[in-house]
């Protein structure tokens, strides 16, 4: 209780309290008024309460990377409406940060923002259509060419830390929720990635040995269960062996499922796409497999470890050697046996086969 409130107590015992507690309120009042002053100018605008707008309907992988964004966004405009323009499906479901998830088709227009930002990649921001928003003060990065010289969601932050923001880089997030179909308990989990977008731009990211590495998992773990995630178009090099320990969810799982059972892995392994970024929000140790993307810029925040082989035209993400290349040595010569190699070195103690018994 403050001096005030102890006051105000004690004068309710004495005579003449009602002209006493009017004298207390009148004192009260204009502190009170000062209080919500201060508090509708935290928001670090003139109105207090900005409307935001975050244009992240690229990549799954672009949109994780804008995570901190959105964070620090509320950090320091902590009234402000946040609307998020994401890339569809629930990765951000129930996310108590923003206040509205959208995507397109979802209406916005009419809807009319004080402050709109567009992370990395988004070009056009939002289809050109009757949806069309107000902006208001639009934000974005400058293309930096082919070189990178630090993370993809720090180049997003600098978006922020120019209107005053001045903290380090919030975590990852991304939604977490069990599948609806069974996964059958285990005690070592391991899961493959091969993902990518299918743009003849990105055909390179795509690493061709996932077969012969499943088959090395299971030939090097006895009691391994090998999760396959990502979607219908993320196929092997060649069909996998049949075996009862390993489960194909590609297709069946949304994207806070596939987060989900990615956090529930030992050990992710894919080549770097969009559910990798979710296994690093999820803080899943994992191997992410690098050929003509660039490690520096998409590289990740917590338990990953990227995994290169040095070929001289890597990396070439945004040059003419990606559209020409005919010859992806930077993914052609990560051979399974490195790979492996990282493998043992991350697996827990005891799961290496011939150490332990394995159901």
């Amino acid at each position: 209780m403050g001096l005030i409130g102890w006051i105000h107590s004690k004068a309710k015992q004495l005579p003449g309290a009602g002209r006493i507690r009017d004298v207390l309120s009148s004192i009260k009042k204009p502190i009170h008024a000062g209080r919500l002053r201060k508090y509708a100018d935290d928001g670090r605008t003139p109105s207090g309460q900005p409307s935001v707008l975050v244009v992240m309907n690229t990549g799954i992988g672009n949109a994780v990377e804008a995570t901190p964004l959105v964070q620090s966004i509320r950090t320091l405009w902590p009234k402000s409406h946040i609307t998020i323009y994401g890339p569809g499906g629930d990765l951000f479901e129930n996310w108590c940060v923003v206040d509205e998830v959208t995507t397109f088709p979802d209406p916005l227009s009419g809807r009319k923002f004080d402050h709109t930002f567009e992370i990395w990649a988004v070009d056009p921001p939002i289809p050109e259509s009757e949806a069309y928003p107000e902006k208001g003060m639009i934000h974005s990065l400058p293309f930096t060419g082919t070189y990178f010289l630090k993370p993809e969601r720090e180049y997003n932050l600098d978006m922020i830390r120019k209107l005053g923001y001045r903290g380090n880089a919030p975590p990852l997030y991304v939604s977490l929720k069990r599948p609806r179909i069974e996964i059958p308990e285990c005690k070592l989990r391991v899961s493959l990635v091969p993902g990518s977008n299918t743009d003849f731009m990105w055909r390179h990211k795509r690493w061709p040995y996932f077969t012969e590495l499943l088959g090395n998992l299971l030939d090097a773990y006895a009691g391994v269960q090998v999760c396959i995630i990502g979607g219908p178009e993320d196929k092997f090099d060649n069909p996998y062996p049949e075996d009862s320990r390993v489960i194909d969810f590609r297709g069946r799982l949304s994207l806070s499922e596939t987060a989900w059972l990615l956090r529930s892995s030992d050990l992710a392994i894919g080549n770097d796409c969009g559910p990798m970024h979710i296994a690093d929000a999820a803080q899943t140790r994992s191997i992410i497999l690098f050929g003509p993307s660039c490690e520096l810029k998409n590289g990740p925040m917590y338990k990953s470890v990227p995994l290169s082989v040095p070929v001289p035209c890597r990396p070439c993400q945004y040059g003419e050697l990606l559209l020409k290349c005919e010859d992806p040595r930077c993914m052609k010569e990560l051979r399974p046996k490195l790979v492996l190699e990282q493998v043992r070195q991350m697996l827990p103690p005891g799961r290496v086969k011939g150490t332990v018994e394995h159901e």
